[in-house]
């Protein structure tokens, strides 16, 4: 929806609530706080107190005015602004300066709130900063007088009936399931908000039944949403049991389906392997998760349902993004990665793809969505999904409906028989890939093809194959034409095409913890795109 609609109807709706008194919300006093499971620094206080306001990698200086007054770097550090998610590092600074200031912000926001700016009126920026106001309400509230309690209530109030009509103007269901999520918190945590609870409560177990499907994967594919609805559901169900209440068997049910799925799509060195939205790991918050609810056991080998496979031998993880497209109003995020992979050897990451350079806030890079920023295949140097804009988001108009993935043992390892059927409308052929793992781990091969004959296709139209190389590896030719990649981790391992040749390209890793790095990729043209395509990587030290 444009903004001035959405600015229009939220108008609306407010004036609706003031003259029909039904529907407002009359909340009395704070009775809980959730617990806040994100990473804190409370460094970060002191960068905020002198003024300095880091988001998304922009980095503003206010020079001692209020930052909802400095024009935003991006979309991304306007929304973190307004999300209020830093206050966590302010509370954890655990000081009488880190309090006041906490509560000056606080107050400078609600001053400006009568005019509010369009990120801080998204749904998911009201979800997030109201989910943080209750998280740090002890925060902002420590050593505060009457008046300032009342007015922060009243924002509290405000945000929640805000959210509630902003949200029904999504049509993006994972805005529907945070906005649950926040008005259920805010029933629990509130006295007077207890029907929120109720209603919301309700809602949340049957949006969580409806988009965590059964492997525990979110209907987006997106790993990322999955890690922070982790980091919500958990303190919520946390306060479920602080209040004494039974938690929704939806929101039990969707925890216990959640966490196994994470493992399986998490390398040995902690990271989760970068398909459909996934930016740098949050480690530490992955940490957390699994200490709080894991069930032990061993990773899956497989999401049928959510679309990824998992093979692994030795010290070696082999992660597969092997599932169709999802529905068009959850793929504002998606990528075009099918059948691309991610293996790593024990703590080192060999082949990633490129990743997302942020962690949530504003859309990917369209390059990034492309085939070509995975370790996968690409015919004609086109993707495998077409991407449209609508309603201010871009979303994948077209791409792999059927897609195949096949588990088989062979004498050394587990093999996987993968297609897809991403070129069949505009090319007529689809794309065949296998790819096998030793038991010891220490070997994996592939084989790439078309399946058909292409039509409407370029005459020079051939098959590619790409590997991202992680910025800790790196890649040099000898004099065979094979390709060696060496790190300062252990083994070395060579690369080997029969098919194709091969080359060493440039790339870019945009997923590091301290932002883009440049790396290295091997890049694979087929000699010719009726032929198949053969490779192997293999350890050739210790």
């Amino acid at each position: 929806m444009a903004a001035w609609r959405r600015r229009a109807v939220l108008r609306l709706g407010k004036t609706a609530r003031a003259v029909w008194p039904f529907g407002r919300l009359s909340l009395r006093r704070f009775l809980f706080a959730p617990p806040d499971l994100r990473t804190t620094d409370a460094a970060i206080a002191a960068d905020i107190y002198a003024g300095q306001f880091v988001f998304t990698g922009r980095v503003v200086n206010t020079n001692g005015l209020s930052p909802f007054d400095m024009p935003p770097p991006s979309h991304g550090w306007a929304e973190a602004l307004y999300g209020f998610g830093w206050l966590r590092h302010l509370h954890a600074a655990n000081s009488a300066l880190a309090r006041d200031n906490a509560r000056a912000l606080v107050a400078d926001f609600i001053d400006r709130s009568r005019r509010p700016a369009r990120s801080a009126i998204r749904p998911q920026v009201i979800s997030r900063r109201l989910m943080a106001f209750l998280a740090q309400s002890p925060l902002v509230l420590d050593g505060a007088d009457h008046d300032f309690y009342m007015l922060f209530l009243k924002a509290v109030r405000d945000d929640a009936l805000l959210l509630r009509d902003a949200a029904r103007l999504s049509d993006d269901p994972y805005v529907h399931l945070v906005a649950a999520i926040a008005l259920t918190a805010l029933g629990l945590c509130v006295e007077g908000a207890e029907r929120l609870e109720r209603r919301h409560g309700a809602a949340l177990s049957d949006l969580l039944d409806d988009q965590i499907l059964a492997d525990g994967g979110h209907v987006s594919r997106n790993p990322r949403v999955l890690v922070d609805l982790m980091l919500d559901l958990l303190p919520l169900r946390s306060t479920y049991a602080a209040r004494g209440l039974e938690p929704p068997q939806g929101l039990v049910s969707a925890i216990d389906r959640i966490v196994p799925h994470l493992k399986m799509l998490r390398h040995p060195d902690g990271s989760v392997a970068l398909f459909n939205g996934m930016g740098a790991s949050q480690v530490d918050a992955l940490a957390t998760i699994f200490a709080s609810h894991d069930t032990g056991g061993r990773a899956a080998t497989e999401a049928p349902y959510s679309g990824y496979q998992r093979l692994a031998g030795g010290s070696s993880v082999l992660i597969v993004e092997s599932g169709p497209s999802p529905p068009f109003e959850a793929s504002s995020e998606a990528l075009a990665g099918c059948l691309s992979f991610e293996f790593s050897h024990g703590r080192q990451r060999i082949f990633v793809n490129c990743g997302i350079p942020r962690q949530a806030g504003s859309e990917p890079p369209i390059e990034l969505r492309a085939s070509a920023a995975h370790t996968g295949v690409t015919f004609a140097e086109t993707s495998s999904c077409r991407f449209v804009s609508h309603a201010g988001q871009t979303r994948i108009l077209a791409g792999p409906r059927r897609v195949m993935a096949g588990r088989s043992r062979s004498n050394s390892g587990e093999q996987l028989a993968l297609s897809h059927d991403g070129y069949q409308t505009r090319f007529g052929i689809g794309i065949e890939r296998v790819l096998g793992l030793s038991d010891d781990g220490l070997v994996l091969e592939g084989r790439d093809q078309i399946s058909g004959s292409p039509r409407g296709a370029p005459d020079d139209a051939t098959l590619t194959l790409r590997f991202h190389l992680h910025p800790g590896m790196r890649a040099e030719m000898i004099e065979t034409g094979d390709i060696v990649l060496t790190s300062n981790r252990g083994l070395s391992w060579r690369f080997t095409a029969s098919g194709g040749a091969a080359s060493i390209e440039d790339s870019m890793f945009f997923a590091g913890i301290d932002g883009m790095r440049r790396t290295q990729q091997i890049v694979v043209i087929a000699e010719d795109p009726a032929r198949p395509v053969s490779w192997q990587l293999a350890a050739i030290s210790a």
